[in-house]
């Protein structure tokens, strides 16, 4: 099978070539090469897929399928699969959850109503918004390969290589120990996607050329209690005091303007706006062979992986460093512990 991976190899592409290199793919990737190293096996293009020049490179290139990871503008990724539509049997794009209209409010399946943008609209995340931007870019894909295409709506996604930092952020925050803050309730919800088991599901689904939508929102059952639980377990051994969870109640934090999701990554209150974050309808992955791994299986691969990477750079794996925003700030941590 020769596959075309557009977008970065740092996190979910990464995983997706590795997956598919695995098999005895034929792979080539198409990203502008700042964004992690090619991935040993593959054919690596570079190019800006805002330059329609550079998307020539492919123009007589022809593959059975395509898995576009891109977080670009919607002109673009029309532009890319208008290109390609001639030369692809079928086209898979990553989208997210957040192109549903009243997420996280009201419970969504893959029939609920999306965010409008259009699919020629131009800008950027910042300009037209992360949601606006994937439902637009949904649209470019399912205009240009009518009934070719599959559009993959994922939750929140961890595992090695986690560019954004939201599990690596809680691993390296309990390898620093002593008091931690827990937010809310140890039993509320939280659903994780494993990098690798995404990938692995869209190159099978890939291959089988499926059509339609479908949401890849994580397992049900797990709750914020054990995750951090499993994240305490695998940092005992590097920790130089122990690390106590104070678990904090949601109207405190909120008061001291802790920021959810964010600065406590998955953190999500009890408000309405927020209500139904975890209320995702993951059947249809389901019924397409989605298999997610334990959750402590990838805590523990994180956590290695993080080891790893911080003895290769040469600084302790307590200094990891995700997106701008993630995590909170240690004296803001201990003014709220302090106060109670």
């Amino acid at each position: 099978m020769r596959l075309l991976v557009l977008g970065g190899t740092r996190f979910l592409g990464r995983a997706i070539v590795d997956e598919a290199i695995g098999r005895g793919y034929d792979v080539t990737t198409f990203s502008r090469g700042l964004s992690g190293e090619p991935r040993p096996g593959a054919e690596a293009l570079h190019g800006d897929r805002t330059s329609f020049d550079d998307l020539l490179t492919l123009a007589n290139r022809d593959f059975d399928a395509v898995i576009d990871t891109s977080v670009i503008a919607p002109a673009h990724v029309a532009a890319a699969a208008r290109l390609l539509a001639d030369h692809v049997g079928h086209y898979t794009y990553v989208s997210t959850i957040s192109v549903y209209q009243d997420y996280p409010r009201e419970p969504v399946n893959e029939n609920s109503p999306v965010l409008d943008c259009p699919a020629d609209a131009t800008g950027t995340v910042e300009t037209l918004g992360y949601g606006e931007l994937k439902a637009g870019s949904e649209g470019a894909v399912a205009a240009a390969l009518p009934g070719r295409n599959l559009i993959v709506r994922p939750g929140l996604i961890v595992g090695p290589h986690e560019n954004v930092g939201r599990l690596p952020w809680w691993l390296t925050r309990l390898a620093r120990g002593g008091p931690v803050i827990a937010p809310g309730e140890p039993g509320r919800p939280v659903r994780l996607t494993d990098a690798r088991d995404l990938a692995t599901w869209l190159v099978d689904n890939t291959r089988r050329r499926i059509p339609g939508t479908v949401n890849v929102p994580g397992p049900d059952g797990t709750t914020f209690g054990e995750m951090l639980a499993e994240c305490a377990e695998v940092t005992a051994a590097d920790r130089a005091a122990p690390a106590t969870l104070r678990w904090v109640p949601d109207e405190v934090l909120l008061e001291r303007g802790v920021e959810p999701w964010m600065e406590l990554p998955m953190w999500v209150p009890d408000t309405p706006d927020l209500a139904s974050t975890w209320q995702v309808s993951g059947d249809r992955a389901a019924r397409t062979r989605i298999r997610y791994r334990p959750l402590a299986d990838t805590v523990h691969d994180t956590w290695l992986w993080l080891r790893r990477d911080a003895a290769a750079r040469g600084r302790p794996v307590t200094e990891f460093e995700g997106a701008p925003g993630i995590g909170l700030d240690p004296a803001k941590e201990q003014a709220i512990l302090s106060a109670r």
